[in-house]
């Protein structure tokens, strides 16, 4: 028992919701040792919020694309427009690629990892 709270404590969890997440893992996985990552509703939701805004930023990237291509099609575009236009696009890409950087290395180191959700 003691083990179990230092753990918990440890995990910054109640001891309940240890044994609530040790009772989804597989034994076999359990047995050979593999890393475990417990994902609570908080950062479920954060995950979520984070990855809309992305979408954000990326639909604003694309409109602005589209945008420039139909006033160039409609010959109705000076240079410059062009130019700022790209300019912002570019931008709202910039802006997300961090996080991307960060989510794929997260999601990599993942990748290998027993998951288990605790409801909470």
């Amino acid at each position: 028992m003691e083990s179990a709270k230092g753990l918990a404590r440890g995990l910054g969890m109640t001891v309940s919701d240890l044994i609530r997440v040790l009772l989804q893992l597989p034994a076999e996985e359990v047995r050979g040792g593999a890393r475990l990552v417990v994902v609570d509703r908080t950062t479920a939701a954060r995950l979520s919020r984070e990855m809309t805004r992305w979408g954000h930023h990326y639909n604003q990237a694309v409109h602005a694309l589209n945008a420039i291509a139909y006033y160039l099609r409609a010959n109705d575009m000076e240079t410059a427009e062009v130019v700022e236009e790209l300019s912002r696009a570019e931008r709202k890409l910039a802006e997300m690629q961090p996080g991307v950087e960060s989510l794929r290395r997260a999601v990599a180191e993942l990748s290998g990892s027993v998951l288990a959700g605790l409801g909470r």
